[in-house]
């Protein structure tokens, strides 16, 4: 391909780094069989490399402060040198594969070549496992997301919305693809920003936003992470609830969320009445092809989850609430241009927007819907599937939602200084599921 300029929001994000915080995506997926390597192996140069060149580049930085990096074809190419054999010790399970998936997460990789690695696992129980490492700067979240399961078959092809229902997920969908055409267009901005007094709400809140208050969910953070994800919930059991409550899945989810950080806050005797947590929303519609430059196109939400003393069903109609003043407000939009323009600043000033923008939150919190029926890894069905997004600057948490094959996972990943135990959390989420349940039932 030659090479060519970044992107601006590519820019920003390859950037973005720090030593306590790569940008890199990882993702998970495992089996309860042994996969055939070589297959995937073949999979990998066919699905991914030879569709998307862009993995066959590599970064090469500004040749001035205020300029852009570029991609550049890498000259001396090897795929074996992104992929890497890995057998778990004993005894195997899940623990296992954390201890070696959160081993992975400080360790950078070399920018002379293109920045991703595929890890081929044996020994995780009966099956194999396989984690994904891809640096932000070659794609967003749900971007990647959709080149990973392009390495996999299904009966029925197609990227659904499913966790989500829809929801915040599909609004920001169709107002995202206004987005991508105001890049093109800039007097359009001027549209969504004067979009009513609603949106100049939205927008003056940006803007006006205070920094954290200290917590045990903020603090200094350092360079090693832990990871943990739920055992699987059930796609239905979660509807009915959101059915009863007449929420969506979505406000489930992340009420959800709210309590189990509300107690664990207690518990740390630093209890708030809210956090507020940066939740990334896609931009372009999940059912267009994806193009071969990939790239970052999604815009960010702020959201305060209310962590006060309430019952579980009051505060997910607290959540829906909230959740529905949002909707429909330019402020992903504004999230996706003010990247763009971070990534034309020269670097000074780009590291102060972050540290500005990310001081003002607790967690990222990421929901990706995924296929609804079973995908096939070289023939093998694949059991199970989750992900973490990196978190910039000093934030110190990551909250992945990932629905597949009517279930869905939590996926935390947290940094060792700030939160020392975190299996006391996904105990929270379990908790608080499971009390939500019995709330919404007893009406």
């Amino acid at each position: 391909m030659g090479k060519r300029t970044m992107t601006a929001a590519d820019h920003a994000w390859y950037r973005m780094d720090s030593p306590e915080n790569l940008m890199m995506v990882h993702a998970i997926m495992w089996t309860d069989e042994p996969l055939d390597w070589e297959a995937v192996r073949d999979d990998v140069g066919e699905r991914m490399l030879e569709r998307f060149p862009k993995f066959r580049q590599h970064p090469v930085p500004a040749p001035n402060p205020v300029g852009r990096a570029a991609w550049d074809d890498d000259e001396d190419f090897d795929q074996e040198r992104h992929i890497i054999s890995h057998t778990l010790a004993e005894p195997g399970d899940r623990r296992t594969l954390e201890q070696y998936i959160q081993s992975q997460i400080p360790v950078p990789l070399d920018p002379e070549h293109p920045m991703w690695q595929v890890h081929f696992i044996d020994g995780y129980g009966e099956g194999s496992a396989v984690l994904f490492r891809m640096h932000h700067s070659i794609a967003d979240g749900i971007t990647l997301t959709r080149v990973l399961l392009s390495l996999t078959d299904t009966e029925n092809p197609g990227f659904e919305p499913a966790a989500a229902d829809r929801g915040l997920l599909g609004e920001v969908t169709d107002l995202g693809i206004q987005a991508v055409r105001t890049v093109s267009d800039p007097a359009k901005l001027v549209g969504a920003a004067n979009a009513g007094l609603r949106g100049a709400r939205r927008l003056l809140h940006l803007a006006t936003i205070p920094q954290k208050p200290p917590s045990a969910l903020s603090g200094t953070i350092g360079r090693d992470k832990q990871v943990r994800w739920t055992d699987p919930w059930q796609v239905d059991d979660i509807k009915a609830i959101s059915r009863s409550a007449g929420v969506t899945v979505n406000d489930v989810l992340l009420s959800v969320l709210a309590d189990a950080l509300s107690r664990y806050l207690d518990e740390e005797g630093t209890p708030l009445e809210s956090v507020r947590v940066m939740v990334p929303v896609n931009l372009r519609p999940l059912d267009a092809p994806l193009t071969s430059d990939l790239g970052n196109v999604f815009g960010e939400y702020i959201v305060t989850l209310p962590t006060g003393a309430m019952s579980p069903t009051e505060r997910l109609a607290e959540m829906h609430s909230i959740i529905e003043e949002l909707k429909g407000s330019p402020e992903a939009v504004v999230a996706y241009l003010t990247l763009l323009a971070i990534g034309w600043m020269p670097d000074p000033l780009q590291d102060l927007s972050t540290s500005l923008f990310a001081g003002k939150v607790v967690a990222t919190v990421s929901n990706v819907p995924g296929p609804r029926t079973p995908v096939y890894l070289a023939g093998t069905e694949v059991s199970g599937i989750i992900g973490w997004v990196p978190g910039s600057g000093d934030v110190g948490l990551g909250v992945s939602m990932f629905s597949y094959n009517g279930q869905v996972l939590m996926g935390l990943m947290a940094d060792a200084l700030l939160i020392e135990n975190l299996d006391r959390l996904v105990g929270h989420l379990v908790e608080s599921l499971e009390d939500l349940g019995k709330d919404v039932a007893r009406g």
